[in-house]
């Protein structure tokens, strides 16, 4: 598509008008792919379909009917295209007021008028205060770490003379029924069990715990209200079970031979600053992480700015698809899902509304910000950025590059890249407060709280 030529005239009340126009080369192209398609149902003596002279068909037709087929089958590419080189952002429909195309030599002008999204009233951005979770690691995590890796290389030494306890594999044959009737899939041979484990229905692994070596027993269990498939919940179940062995499992020393042969360490010393030094990682970056999103929500709520109704309906539906999508990856639907989480449609959908309005005013924040510091996006950043997220995809960069600029999509590549520079640029000059872990868990916990209140508020 050739250029297309937009100015953008600021109107009150988040509107905007755009002059829009078209050069004659793209309205020649549309008007010749019109007469090709009206083209393929002309029926003339002599001609087969398809193969009508054009000056044939505009005789026929009439150049009045193929030039408003022309604007009917054009307006909404050569709109989306203004939009695209404006960088405006509607949130409406259009209101198009246009005129006849007259000549297809020449270009053609209309206006559009459409509500936009608001410009926020930034509140203070720089140098803001938030808390940061002090990374701490206990010695207790670390043994947990090691006991956890001496699980794995324990090895299973039969017993005698005491009843199966919990911790205990046990092997066992198994055969489920309800009533009186097998239950498919519900039987097992040779089965080793851990009990504790909790991979059987509830009351399978205690039951079985307290019997000894040799035994049988029947289990009368009951398949839980929120088991798969839906066929076995709340059924009750019979398990004949005969228990086979019993083995303990004996963990290794965590000495520097243990180190030795079960890590890339000499030293039980050195493992263990290992695992230290690894949590500890782990443990700075999510607080870094939930620093940048404090310190992004502070600036956010310090901003004032009404989102727009179809702003936020909008987000809301697309969050809500691509959460049904995500489900049905999974194998649920949306309904079963709401029925396992005990959830009514209401909440559900006041929940994503929540989260449409505060992703929105975050977007228009940040956007406000990269605007008041004047940042910019280069082509070739767009083009790194684009490639990057190619290959994450297993894509081939440059067929994903040309398909992304084919299809007009990179401006939304860079709106993103000048939130990220906005974003960064205000966590850089942020102020970390620290804080303890356990205080920072507990103001979470007051903040889920709060939230909570006043769902439940709203929906009185």
């Amino acid at each position: 598509m050739a250029d297309i030529k937009t100015n953008v005239n600021v109107l009150e009340g988040d509107k905007v008008e755009l002059e829009i126009e078209v050069p004659g080369q793209e309205v020649k192209a549309q008007v010749n792919k019109a007469i090709r398609e009206i083209g393929k149902d002309v029926k003339l003596p002599g001609f087969r379909p398809g193969k009508v002279p054009r000056n044939m068909l505009v005789s026929r037709i009439g150049k009045e009917n193929i030039y408003s087929q022309t604007l009917e089958e054009s307006m909404a590419g050569w709109y989306e295209a203004a939009i695209n080189e404006s960088g405006i952002k509607p949130i409406d429909k259009p209101e198009i007021d246009v005129e006849p195309l007259e000549d297809e030599d020449k270009p053609f002008s209309f206006k559009v008028t459409v509500a936009v999204m608001p410009t926020p009233k930034l509140g203070e951005y720089s140098g803001i205060e938030a808390e940061k979770e002090e990374a701490v690691v206990e010695d207790a995590e670390i043994e947990e770490e090691i006991d956890r890796l001496r699980k794995r290389t324990a090895k299973l030494e039969e017993i005698e003379g005491r009843l199966a306890a919990e911790g205990d594999f046990v092997l066992v044959d198994f055969a489920g029924a309800i009533d009186g009737e097998p239950l498919e899939g519900g039987t097992g041979k040779d089965y080793m069990l851990e009990l504790g484990s909790n991979t059987f229905i509830p009351g399978f692994e205690e039951q079985i715990a307290g019997m000894e070596k040799g035994q049988s027993k029947k289990l009368k269990l009951t398949f839980p209200e929120t088991y798969r498939p839906e066929k076995l919940a709340g059924q009750e179940v019979e398990f004949d079970v005969t228990l086979k062995e019993i083995k303990e499992r004996i963990l290794p020393e965590a000495d520097d031979e243990f180190a030795s042969e079960n890590s890339e360490f000499d030293t039980v010393a050195e493992l263990t600053e290992d695992i230290r030094a690894r949590i500890l990682k782990g443990r700075e970056n999510s607080a870094q992480k939930m620093f940048r999103q404090k310190v992004v929500e502070k600036v956010v709520e310090a901003a004032e700015v009404e989102i727009p109704e179809p702003a936020i309906l909008q987000r809301a539906h697309d969050i809500e698809m691509n959460f049904a999508a995500s489900l049905q990856r999974q194998g649920f639907g949306l309904e079963e899902y709401l029925k396992q989480t005990e959830q009514d449609k209401k909440t559900f959908e006041e929940h994503f509304r929540k989260q449409a309005e505060q992703d929105v005013k975050q977007e228009l924040v940040l956007e406000a910000i990269a605007a008041t510091e004047k940042y910019e996006v280069s082509d070739e950043e767009v083009e790194e950025e684009v490639r990057a997220s190619a290959i994450e995809l297993g894509r081939d960069p440059e067929e994903f590059l040309k398909k992304m600029t084919d299809t007009q999509r990179l401006s939304i590549v860079k709106e993103d890249l000048l939130r990220r520079k906005a974003w960064e640029m205000i966590c850089e000059k942020a102020v970390p407060v620290p804080v303890e872990a356990e205080e920072a868990g507990e103001e979470a916990a007051e903040e889920e709280i709060k939230e909570e209140k006043e769902t439940k508020t709203e929906k009185e």
